[in-house]
């Protein structure tokens, strides 16, 4: 294969695997397959140079703990390991060929990145104004904004993602200007914000809201640091609002919440199975059912489980055990710590999509999305691109 097809290749990889799927979830696997496809057209030095990197370490170690976890309790979900194996040839991939790719082909991915974002918030928007999704064609009364097919608007993680790089190339726009129109990225920038408000999905807001004060990290610290208390402050208020004892509410912030009482039930329940098998953990991805046996013996109340324990944290200890769960600290952990340490500018909106990604840990579990790993190991492989630092 020549050079200039192998980057058409990696270009369509791209496509397929980060900007269809903001369209449609099941586009996550066609880009997977043409990442796989591309891998045998990776030379052994990219895969050499990549490995050398501790925190893909840190990531095979979480993989062989999930899969060890599977193996030992017999219990949990094999098919989510499908979205974190390519991982490897994605970041080789992106190494190699990432610094040969045009730019061109760079704004054409960006566009519909940001175009199918904001079709799909208008849809979900309408959705949840009208009742009925344009797309689908079909009544949907289920009150939450799931956009055009399942893509970013489900739940409205992915969309939170978006929003914060897209608001972190608009304040730094000058260095990216080459790649995208500033009216469009307003525009898709204000619709996709749209899209956000228009949802149930309260985590995802406050995910965005703790990814901002991150993109003035590298250029204003002053900015940087009042950003960072005026968050904290108004997540005191938030907590305040839901756990207080009155009836003041704000939006969907409401006080004494059926839906934050049964997200503290499951977060006691993960937390208690990890410390009934600390070692192996109870499967990966196998809450539900230890769930509820846990908040009967307990007599934790209400009773409420769900497939996953909406913390992504204490699942990790409580379904893959201490292994598992320390490697997932340690991946995420020392990926972070290479943004606050050093610069690249890609760190400008990287390390906010990041942050943002970590603030919804903590209310949800969006590694378990594929679409949302789309856009998480995308912007991990984007670290590997040989360019200059500045």
């Amino acid at each position: 294969m020549t050079e200039s097809r192998k980057l058409n290749l990696f270009a369509w990889a791209i496509f397929f695997y980060l900007v269809m799927t903001i369209f449609h979830k099941a586009f996550v696997a066609v880009g997977m397959l043409l990442f796989i496809v591309l891998a045998f057209f990776t030379s052994k030095d990219s895969y050499r140079a990549v490995l050398k990197d501790k925190k893909l370490i840190f990531y095979i170690s979480m993989i062989i703990f999930f899969v060890l976890s599977l193996l030992i309790t017999g219990e949990g979900r094999w098919n989510k390991i499908k979205y974190y194996l390519p991982l490897i040839p994605i970041v080789a991939s992106f190494y190699e060929f990432g610094p040969r790719i045009s730019d061109k082909w760079i704004k054409r991915l960006l566009f519909w990145f940001l175009t199918l974002a904001a079709i799909s918030s208008i849809v979900g928007s309408l959705t949840v104004i009208f009742d009925y999704n344009i797309f689908k064609m079909k009544v949907d009364i289920s009150g939450r904004n799931k956009g055009a097919f399942l893509g970013i608007m489900y739940y409205s993680y992915i969309n939170a993602l978006i929003c914060i790089i897209s608001t972190s190339l608009l304040f730094h726009f000058k260095k990216f200007k080459k790649y995208v129109d500033l009216k469009f990225l307003i525009i898709t920038l204000i619709i996709n914000l749209v899209g956000l408000y228009f949802t149930y999905t309260r985590g995802a807001i406050l995910a965005f809201t703790a990814g901002l004060p991150f993109i003035f990290y590298y250029t204003n610290k002053k900015t940087f640091y009042s950003l960072l208390l005026a968050g904290f402050v108004l997540l005191s208020w938030v907590l305040y609002l839901i756990f207080g004892n009155h009836n003041y509410s704000f939006y969907r912030f409401k006080a004494n919440s059926l839906n934050e009482s049964a997200r503290i039930v499951m977060f006691k329940a993960a937390a208690i199975m990890y410390t009934k098998k600390p070692i192996t953990g109870y499967g990966f991805q196998n809450y539900n059912k230890p769930c509820i046996k846990i908040q009967d013996e307990y007599d934790i109340t209400p009773k409420f489980c769900h497939y996953h324990s909406h913390n992504q944290y204490l699942e990790m200890f409580g379904t893959t055990g201490t292994f598992g769960g320390v490697a997932f600290l340690l991946f995420f952990g020392s990926w972070l710590l290479t943004y606050l340490l050093g610069y690249r500018d890609i760190y400008l909106f990287s390390l906010p999509g990041l942050v943002t990604f970590l603030a919804i840990c903590m209310t949800d579990t969006p590694f378990y999305f594929g679409a949302i790993c789309s856009i998480i190991f995308t912007l991990f492989a984007m670290m590997f691109v040989k360019e200059r630092a500045k």
